[in-house]
């Protein structure tokens, strides 16, 4: 996995197990926190376009997901 990924999924709520396989999630995660690790994503892209002055890919991004500054 990923490592900005797997360090957003942790931002949202998720964790990981580490003694089986390190990208084998628990289980129960809730659909809030699948909401915030999307809406993380969201922003990361929107962000990147800004980052590269592409400010109208950046609103649209934003727009498109219905995600707020």
């Amino acid at each position: 996995m990923n490592e900005r990924i797997k360090l957003l999924a942790e931002q949202a709520g998720f964790s990981f197990k580490y003694k089986t396989a390190p990208d084998e999630m628990n289980p129960g995660h809730k659909l809030k926190d699948l909401k915030k690790f999307a809406e993380l994503i969201v922003k990361e892209c929107a962000n990147v376009a800004a980052d590269h002055e592409a400010l109208d890919i950046y609103e649209e991004i934003r727009e498109h997901f219905g995600v707020e500054e």
